[in-house]
């Protein structure tokens, strides 16, 4: 891997196509509805079809979205900034940073951001569904959100979405008031709407870093999967290619170089990386405290610090004298049992 950064000026539009690329923070392709912006970092185009990969932000608003179901959709809701609440099957939940909320298809949810700057981040399969911001909002240029928006409601196009996007509005249906004393530490046996407090959910470590399982092929029947990955600044990891898996990477907090077909990028908070099945890369963590959310297309290889590294007992990565050195045969055998080779 290299070591020095050598990137290429960031996209500031999305490329249309699936190829490598790293979009800046507040870069995407954006649109205003209802004074919150929805920016999607990879679409359909991006991925091969694979997932959509979202954020949203905007101010607190003065009342939720209206409660509304998907035949196919997935929706994730992974709190970066502020707070939010998630409404999801009768159960609501008030959502810090680093809490998450699920609602797969058919599941009746909605969300209303409360803190005075919010955003959420949120991959979305099938892919397609990010278009919903291009149908009913407005082309927004800016990195966050406008102070006003001037624009009305679009009530006729929200009836149109219904069918163009295969979805149905819950007219009348009751807000649940949020539990505030629920457990929401584990990840449920099947594809059921849950709700996870930050630090929690299976987590194995390896190379010196922890991952957090946040969402597996179990909850996503195998359609999607996501991780929180944490550590200090240390060596690369190894190069590696998913033949047939797309992943996205989003930086939380520090800073970390990811190389892809062999050009170095560097991210900060909000950055995102997109990296199409078929491409060797790797990263690096570069800063004292880094976290990134790995979202993967099919689900599998958020196994892979599972098969390949130990269990957590803490909630923190190991420090340096904890830190055991990776196992080259449980490296090969995780990688021979999922969608990863190795890149010797």
């Amino acid at each position: 891997m290299t070591t020095g950064v050598v990137d290429q000026a960031p996209q500031t539009v999305l490329p249309g196509r699936p190829v490598p690329y790293r979009l800046e923070a507040g870069a995407g392709r954006a649109h205003l509805l209802l004074g919150e912006v929805g920016r999607v970092l990879a679409g359909a185009e991006e991925t091969g079809g694979m997932m959509s990969v979202m954020t949203l932000c905007g101010p607190a608003a003065p009342r939720p979205i209206p409660l509304h179901w998907h035949r196919k959709e997935h929706d994730y809701f992974y709190c970066v900034r502020g707070q939010m609440q998630v409404w999801a099957d009768g159960e609501s939940r008030i959502l810090n940073p680093g809490d998450i909320g699920s609602a797969p298809p058919g599941s009746v949810h909605a969300y209303q951001l409360l803190g005075h700057y919010s955003e959420f981040l949120g991959p979305i399969v099938p892919s397609g569904w990010d278009r919903f911001f291009d149908f009913t909002g407005s082309p927004y240029p800016g990195p966050a959100y406008p102070l006003l928006d001037p624009s009305p409601p679009p009530f006729d196009k929200f009836g149109a979405a219904q069918e163009k996007f295969d979805m149905a509005y819950v007219q009348d249906a009751p807000y649940a008031d949020a539990t505030l004393d629920a457990d929401d530490d584990g990840l449920p046996d099947g594809q059921l709407p849950y709700f996870l407090r930050a630090g929690e959910g299976p987590r194995h470590t390896l190379f010196g870093q922890v991952c957090f399982q946040i969402l597996t092929g179990a909850q996503s029947e195998g359609r999607m999967a996501m991780t929180v990955t944490e550590g200090p600044k240390g060596p690369p990891t190894p190069a590696h290619v998913h033949e047939r898996t797309y992943e996205g990477i989003y930086c939380l907090d520090g800073r970390m170089r990811v190389t892809t077909a062999g050009e170095t990028h560097e991210l900060t908070r909000g950055d995102f990386v997109s990296v199409p099945a078929g491409i060797e890369h790797a990263y690096q963590f570069d800063a004292h405290l880094t976290r990134f959310a790995s979202m993967v297309a099919p689900a599998g290889i958020e196994r892979f610090f599972e098969l390949a590294g130990a269990v957590a007992e803490q909630r923190i990565f190991p420090g340096p004298e904890q830190a055991d050195p990776a196992d080259p045969d449980r490296l090969a055998a995780a990688a021979a049992e999922l969608d990863l080779v190795l890149v010797r």
